[in-house]
């Protein structure tokens, strides 16, 4: 059986329906240590579950260690849940996928090539941010000796996806920014991905037609409408690089946010359009998509118009000036960084999905992003 869907403001309450229909008597709830309050899931939480047992568990770190990962594997061993709701934004519910697999199978089975996986607990996926999709993939991240990690299998899929924008509408500004930048960026991403499909640029296709109109006034106006949409679009981006995955911004972001503090979302915009240009190709030499160079130029011209631009110089502009607008900074050296930083940066780069880019990127490319605006 796939995932089971469940997309619009007051789905929440389908959590009812789910808990009858497994017989659930216990269930692990893995939430945020503010959001779960602030989103208003909490009290949702109580009304909708008040004739089950629960447990908490909240106390780990945004980015998710994996000495984390195994208190809750723990916890779920000595409380034996009959559910595992993730009620959160992305690390809340990578965390979920991760207590549930870890704790009926080891680290080493997903970091090799072992196929037999056990399936573990039920799993229901609640976002409350309007950003990594992380509901609707089979992937998460985890930091070992503070090393990240990007742990794939079909079974971390969570079986259910509940997406209710209202659980939203309290996120301040920065938050709605960043994470809307993230799932516009995974559209992005996934359009052009070496692994992209049909399927896929169709997913990442709708979710950049929605997001696009709805993210300024979600971010800067508190549009609930807007953020309606925004989970909608969220949503579809992660189906999308459920299917391609990311590509290069995404794998330069990790460093980028660690090196300059800032959050996700952002990390990842902040170079990504640098790669309108890099992702258009002269000649056949360094295209890595087995599509060859003429697909890729048309790929990328989709994209162009997509966005409503006429060419990669003009989408850049664009991308810089939706940074602006969304009231954050696109500047490296603004942002912080300096040239001491650009090798740890370069050397602790994700080459994993660095080869997922459609173009094979070199550390001059790398270091003329990050040059970029020192030489204006």
């Amino acid at each position: 059986m796939g995932q089971v869907e469940f997309v619009g403001c007051e789905t929440l309450r389908n959590i009812d329906q789910i808990v009858r229909e497994n017989l659930v008597k216990r269930i692990l709830l893995v939430t945020g240590k503010e959001s779960y309050h602030c989103s208003g899931a909490k009290e949702q939480m109580q009304k909708h579950l008040s004739s089950v047992e629960k447990a908490r568990f909240c106390e780990f770190d945004t980015n998710p260690r994996i000495e984390d990962v195994y208190r809750g594997v723990d916890l779920v061993k000595s409380f034996s849940p009959d559910l595992i709701v993730a009620i959160g934004g992305g690390s809340v519910i990578d965390m979920a996928k991760l207590i549930n697999a870890l704790s009926v199978n080891k680290l080493r089975d997903f970091l090799g090539n072992k196929k037999s996986i056990n399936k573990g607990k039920t799993v229901i996926a609640i976002p409350t941010t309007t950003g990594t999709g992380s509901e609707s993939t089979h992937f998460a991240v985890v930091y070992i000796d503070g090393k990240k990690h990007s742990i794939a299998h079909r079974s971390l899929l969570p079986d259910y996806a509940i997406v209710d924008p209202s659980l939203a509408y309290k996120s301040p500004g920065v938050l709605v920014a960043s994470s809307g930048l993230d799932a516009l960026s995974q559209a992005i991403e996934s359009y052009w991905s070496l692994q992209s499909t049909s399927q896929s640029k169709g997913y990442a296709k709708k979710a950049i037609s929605i997001i696009l109109p709805n993210i300024v006034k979600a971010t800067c106006e508190g549009s609930a409408a807007s953020i309606e949409m925004m989970a909608i679009g969220a949503h579809l981006s992660g189906k999308a690089i459920n299917i391609s995955k990311t590509t290069a911004p995404h794998a330069i972001s990790y460093s980028v946010s660690s090196a300059l503090g800032i959050p996700h979302g952002h990390s990842v915009a902040v170079t990504l359009g640098y790669f309108f240009s890099i992702n258009y190709p002269d000649d056949q030499k360094h295209v890595t998509d087995s599509r060859g160079a003429d697909y890729l130029r048309s790929t990328m011209e989709e994209l162009y118009k997509l966005l409503g631009c006429k060419n990669a110089n003009l989408c850049h502009e664009f991308w810089n000036g939706l940074i602006n607008d969304l009231g954050l900074e696109y500047d490296f050296y603004k942002l912080g960084f300096r040239e001491n930083l650009l090798q740890w940066i370069i050397n602790s780069i994700n080459v994993e999905r660095m080869r997922n880019n459609p173009i094979q990127v070199s550390k001059l490319d790398l270091k003329n992003i990050f040059r970029a605006h020192h030489e204006k």
